[in-house]
C-alpha cells in the first residue's frame, strides 16, 4: 500500500509539475507575444506621426505659396520663372494621407488587449488611432475643398481667361477677383497645427514604452 501510494504521489507531483512548468512557459510566451504586438503598434504610430508631419509641412508650404502669388500679385510678370513654377506646382500639387491601423488589428484579432492588463494603455491606444485617423480626416478634406474650390471657378467664361490650356495659369488666375479670393482663403486658415495635434498619439507611444520599461 505504501508503495502504491508513493507511486501515486509521484505521478500526482509530476502531474502538477508538467502542469506548473507549461503554466509558466505559457505565460513568458504570452508577454513576447505582447511586448511583440505592442512593438509594433508603437512603430505603427510613430510612422503616423511622421506621416501627419509630412502632410502638415506640405499644407504649411501651400500656405506660402498662396501668400506669395497675393504678394506678388501686380508683379507677377517679372518674377522668375522658376519660383513661379514652383509655387504654382505646390499650389495644385494632389496630396493626402493615410494613416495605417495594422497593427492595432492585430492587436484586436490576437485577443491581446485584456491580456495587456491595463485599462488606461489600452485606452491610450484606441484613443492615439482614432486621433491619427481625425487628423488625416481633416487635413484630406482641406485638400479636397481646395481642388473643388478651384475646380469650381471654372466655367464657359473663365476657361478662356485662365484655363484655355486645360489647367489653371495662375499668372491670370489671380490676377481675376475671384483667383484673389481663392489664394486668400487658403492664407487666411488656422494654424495647420490646429488641425494636427498629435499629443493623444506620443502619450500612447510614451506609455508603451514605459510599459515595455524601454
Amino acid at each position: 500500500m505504501k508503495e502504491f501510494l508513493s507511486n501515486l504521489l509521484s505521478v500526482v507531483l509530476g502531474i502538477a509539475i508538467t502542469f506548473a512548468v507549461q503554466a509558466i512557459i505559457d505565460r513568458s510566451q504570452t508577454k513576447k507575444d505582447i511586448r511583440a504586438a505592442l512593438e509594433l503598434v508603437r512603430t505603427e504610430l510613430g510612422t503616423n506621426i511622421d506621416d501627419i508631419g509630412v502632410m502638415t509641412d506640405y499644407l504649411n508650404q501651400e500656405r506660402a505659396a498662396a501668400r506669395y502669388f497675393i504678394d506678388h500679385r501686380h508683379t507677377l510678370d517679372s518674377c522668375p520663372a522658376d519660383s513661379v513654377s514652383h509655387h504654382s506646382g505646390i499650389l495644385f500639387a494632389d496630396a493626402s494621407i493615410s494613416i495605417s491601423s495594422d497593427a492595432l488589428e492585430l492587436l484586436k484579432n490576437s485577443s491581446m488587449f485584456p491580456k495587456i492588463g491595463d485599462q488606461s494603455l489600452s485606452m491610450k491606444i484606441i484613443r492615439a488611432y482614432d486621433t491619427s485617423q481625425s487628423i488625416a480626416a481633416v487635413l484630406n478634406q482641406h485638400v479636397i475643398d481646395r481642388n473643388n474650390h478651384f475646380e469650381a471657378t471654372i466655367n464657359e467664361k473663365t476657361a478662356a481667361l485662365y484655363a484655355s490650356d486645360g489647367f489653371i495659369s495662375i499668372r491670370d488666375y489671380i490676377k481675376t477677383d475671384y483667383g484673389y479670393y481663392a489664394l486668400s482663403r487658403i492664407t487666411s486658415l488656422a494654424d495647420i497645427e490646429a488641425y494636427a495635434d498629435i499629443s493623444d498619439i506620443e502619450d500612447a507611444i510614451a506609455a508603451i514604452s514605459t510599459y515595455l520599461k524601454d
